[in-house]
């Protein structure tokens, strides 16, 4: 991969790297979840509370959440990519502030503009500083989020924008939850001729409790039974994602299950359908209260390995 990323950028014509630019090739890690829990129930997040990493994923949950909230992620995607974020949400009874800092690096690529030696290493990276708020309307909130975004590929640079907007409601005793969020809308400054092309969506999911059940036996431990489902549908086609249909206006789905075990751990996996090259996802969460520790793994079906994400979230 590192080969290949090289190749595309250096021994390839300048013109090879505009064109991978125009399609979309570069800001791409704003379509992957910031948190392990968000990852471990395949992305079905506009209407599922994952505490402050929500500023990526549907601004409008910061206000539902029951405490606010810190969280510290990290993932090693394929190809050696590092992704890191820290988010915070500030809560009150009525409105919610959210502030986040995502980042995406892959290091150690060799320059060449000629084949030979190496003219020495270089770093690919990728920037969101996020501010978010939300408000409470009763049984609905709303909630944007504003992205700072900056790129880094050898010696270019190029800043941008892009806002979220989202709705989300909770019905039934807070045991059903709707959301909606429109993702990523924006634009970058040319990175030297072409700008890149943000990864705009569009979501909506539903997220309910099911069945809680009781372990028979002298320990009874009561277990909650969830289902968190999604409907993805982007605004932009981006042939270089880790969608492997580049047909425009594919949709996805997203259906995820979680289990929720006397409030110390919580089981969960899900499944994407559609063209995706990641298809399924598992997670493990251990809750001791104040701190809920956090991991997911990822396959992916095209041999490119497994990712992982471990991240620690504390509530106040």
């Amino acid at each position: 991969m590192r080969l290949l990323l090289t190749a595309i950028f250096f021994i390839l014509p300048l013109s090879v790297l505009q064109a991978q630019q125009d399609t979309g090739s570069g800001m791409d890690f704003l379509n992957i979840a910031p948190s392990p829990h968000q990852l471990s129930i395949s992305e079905a997040t506009s209407a599922t509370l994952t505490g402050s990493s929500a500023i990526y994923s549907n601004p409008a949950l910061l206000v539902l959440e029951p405490k606010s909230s810190v969280e510290v992620n990290y993932t090693l995607w394929i190809a050696d990519i590092n992704n890191q974020s820290a988010t915070a949400n500030f809560l009150s009874e009525e409105y919610a502030l959210g502030l986040g800092v995502y980042s995406s690096r892959s290091n150690d690529f060799e320059a060449r503009e000629r084949p030979g030696p190496s003219q020495g290493e270089f770093s690919i990276s990728y920037l969101s500083v996020s501010g978010a708020a939300a408000y409470n309307f009763g049984p609905v909130s709303a909630g944007i989020t504003g992205h700072f975004l900056r790129e880094e590929v050898f010696q270019l640079r190029a800043n941008g924008y892009a806002v979220s907007a989202g709705l989300a409601g909770e019905f039934l005793r807070e045991r059903i939850r709707v959301g909606a969020v429109l993702q990523n809308l924006g634009e970058m400054e040319k990175l030297d001729q072409v700008a890149t092309t943000l990864p705009s969506t569009l979501r909506a999911g539903i997220s309910a409790d099911l069945l809680e059940v009781t372990t028979p036996g002298a320990n009874d431990l009561p277990i909650l039974l969830s289902i968190h489902s999604e409907w993805i549908q982007p605004l932009e086609d981006l042939p270089s994602s880790d969608y492997t249909n580049n047909q425009e206006n594919d949709d996805f789905l997203s259906i995820a299950m979680s289990a929720n075990i006397a409030d110390l751990i919580v089981l969960r996996g899900g499944k994407i359908f559609g063209p995706t090259d990641r298809p399924f996802s598992l997670g493990l969460e251990l809750n001791i209260e104040p701190v809920r520790l956090n991991y997911a793994m990822v396959p992916f079906s095209t041999g490119f390995g497994m990712a992982h994400s471990i991240g620690i979230q504390y509530y106040y």
